[in-house]
């Protein structure tokens, strides 16, 4: 019996050994075809990236593959770039997947997903390229407060400014970018370098083109963070393939 017993278990591990790499051997081949879809919606915006990173998630696999039903997919796309602005990790998430495996071994057929949050950090320096805020700088507070501070000539002098600034969203891809609250670092300036400053606070209002995202992903909601501006964008019902 205790023979028995230790066959039986050496039995299932050798079992279940098996199982779980042909589910991963599954999961590495349907993963390689997201990938060359992936890469194929991105040529097709004018836009290209680095080799994009894909993870089916759940086990066993092989079910979801034969089902053609998986929970999620995360592609990740670095260095994203197009229309002169690159987003140095664009993450897309991917539920709801439709994906029958006819249409992943051929290349054709239709993957939909029934939706996708698509995030990116746009770094501040990016930001204030597309903004050419050439005389501030724009940071934030851990809270998300947007600052920004740098030094202009108005009328002649040369002025240090600090102030806060909002962002908010102009398009299904654009941002708008305005300076709310300026003022001069010395609190003894006269009447009419303040009226200066006021004209010129009026003129910083701009508009940062995103590129048009992939699955055609419109802006959801922004945050300003230390390190930038961090993007959601989200879409429904979204073909995977075209």
């Amino acid at each position: 019996m205790r023979r028995f017993l230790i066959t039986a278990v050496v039995l299932i591990l050798i079992i279940g050994v098996g199982v779980f790499a042909m589910d991963r051997a599954v999961a590495a081949y349907a993963e390689d075809q997201i990938k060359q879809q992936t890469v194929a919606e991105v040529a097709r915006r004018g836009m290209s990236s680095g080799e994009p990173s894909v993870d089916v998630g759940g086990f066993p696999f092989f079910t979801e593959v034969v089902s053609g039903e998986y929970d999620q997919i995360v592609i990740v796309l670095p260095d994203l770039k197009g229309q002169g602005i690159t987003l140095p990790k664009f993450a897309l998430t991917a539920s709801g997947v439709n994906a029958p495996l006819d249409a992943l071994r051929s290349g054709e057929g239709t993957i939909t997903a029934d939706k996708i949050t698509g995030t990116a950090v746009v770094p501040w320096d990016v930001v204030v390229k597309q903004t050419k805020f050439k005389d501030l700088t724009l940071s934030a507070d851990p809270d998300g407060t947007l600052k920004v501070a740098g030094e202009a000539t108005l009328g002649g002098f040369s002025i240090p400014l600090t102030g806060k600034a909002k962002v908010t969203l102009a398009g299904p891809t654009k941002l708008r970018v305005q300076v709310t609250d300026l003022s001069g670092t010395d609190p003894n300036l006269n009447a009419l370098v303040k009226s200066l400053i006021a004209a010129y606070q009026d003129k910083l209002v701009f508009d940062v083109a995103l590129p048009k995202l992939p699955y055609d992903l419109k802006l959801q909601k922004i945050t300003a963070t230390p390190d930038g501006l961090d993007l959601t964008a989200y879409a429904e019902n979204v073909p995977l393939t075209q």
